[in-house]
């Protein structure tokens, strides 16, 4: 069979299969070997294995699983996963419906309130923000202008977009040729970020429905180091000024992985952003065999996600060494985790899940 035709089947061979890895090694800083089964056609599976274990583990078996039988290998067990998360179509909730425990989305979206003074968008950051805030230029050296100009379009992406994206995600990297590039820049805008006049660092923006959407980065040849402090800082910085200033009403920071540790999503959060569900999404991440034991609690420990329940999202932590943890040690960890946007947290300990709300008023 030729690439052009598998090419062609493939979306709907994807609809009816999926590809089944199992793999077994160490939980991260721990010696506990842990047992996981992904199906999936995407690389959600290959990101949080990168999460979960100390090293590469071991891959005890890879093959392609027609979906609808995957039910009855759960219920089975058979293989011995601790666990199995699944990436699935959405139109196979009600097969498994009931089966699962939890269930998330590979992306949430997160956006900035800019509505009101620059005071009023700075009380809604961090403590860290608003002292990153203070002062930024004249502390920082650093500036910002705009362009349309077609020729910085090929300087952002060539030296700025393309460099980024491949350092900070290597082999996992999805880049947007320049073509797709274009057609954000016909409708959109440029700003960069300046250092005694020179760009190094951008973003490529629109603004829609009083909305800037904030669509892709990059700092100069991929080298974080030319912008002292961070060009992601200096990037949000200065978008949040450009959009209060022009009476926009919010920064949509786009997608963000729904773990709430995860440094794209703690960084938005500290810039005030609300957590928001992907509404676009064509797939459900669903997380099955998650009973209270100490192997499931120090899984959520390591991945707190946030997932979707029927009232909606709220954040999944775990405590692990303590099968009855104190109230003071769910509200710390919930303190540091808490974001506007979340219904509550469930906690995994290795004997049951409890039920915690935010500790600050307005983040719910």
């Amino acid at each position: 069979m030729s690439k052009l035709v598998r090419r062609a089947l493939y979306p709907a061979v994807s609809r009816l299969c999926a590809h089944a890895t199992l793999v077994e090694g160490r939980l991260k800083g721990t010696e506990t070997p842990f047992r996981c089964l992904f199906v999936d056609n995407s690389r959600f599976g290959e990101y949080l294995t990168g999460r979960m274990y100390d090293t590469l583990p071991d891959r005890l078996e890879k093959k392609r699983i027609w979906i609808p039988a995957l039910r009855r290998r759960l219920l089975s067990r058979r293989d011995g996963h601790d666990l199995c998360v699944a990436v699935l179509p959405r139109f196979y909730e009600a097969l498994f419906r009931g089966l699962y425990d939890y269930r998330t989305t590979e992306t949430v979206r997160q956006v900035i309130d800019t509505s009101g003074s620059w005071d009023d968008v700075k009380s809604r950051f961090s403590k860290k923000k608003r002292q990153v805030a203070n002062n930024f230029e004249a502390k920082s050296g650093l500036g910002y202008r705009l362009s349309h100009e077609p020729g910085d379009l090929e300087f952002f992406y060539h030296r700025m977009f393309v460099p980024h994206i491949t350092r900070r995600y290597g082999e996992l990297a999805t880049i947007d040729s320049y073509v797709e590039m274009q057609r954000f820049f016909r409708r959109g805008v440029l700003l960069f970020v300046t250092k005694g006049g020179q760009a190094v660092a951008g973003a490529l923006s629109l603004v829609e429905d009083g909305v800037l959407r904030f669509r892709r980065t990059g700092v100069l040849d991929g080298d974080e180091s030319h912008v002292d402090g961070g060009a992601q800082t200096a990037l949000y910085y200065f978008q949040l000024r450009y959009a209060q200033e022009h009476g926009l009403r919010a920064v949509d920071t786009m997608m963000s992985a729904p773990f709430l540790n995860d440094g794209v999503y703690r960084h938005k959060r500290e810039w005030g952003a609300v957590v928001l569900p992907d509404d676009e999404t064509r797939t459900w991440v669903y997380v099955f065999g998650a009973t209270p034991s100490e192997k499931t609690a120090r899984f959520f420990e390591d991945n707190p996600m946030v997932v979707h329940r029927d009232d909606g999202m709220k954040g999944m932590i775990g405590i692990s060494g303590d099968a009855a943890p104190s109230p003071a040690a769910i509200n710390e960890r919930v303190r540091r985790y808490e974001a506007t946007g979340l219904r509550g947290f469930l906690v995994v300990t290795r004997a049951e899940v409890l039920a915690a709300p935010q500790t600050r008023p307005g983040t719910h």
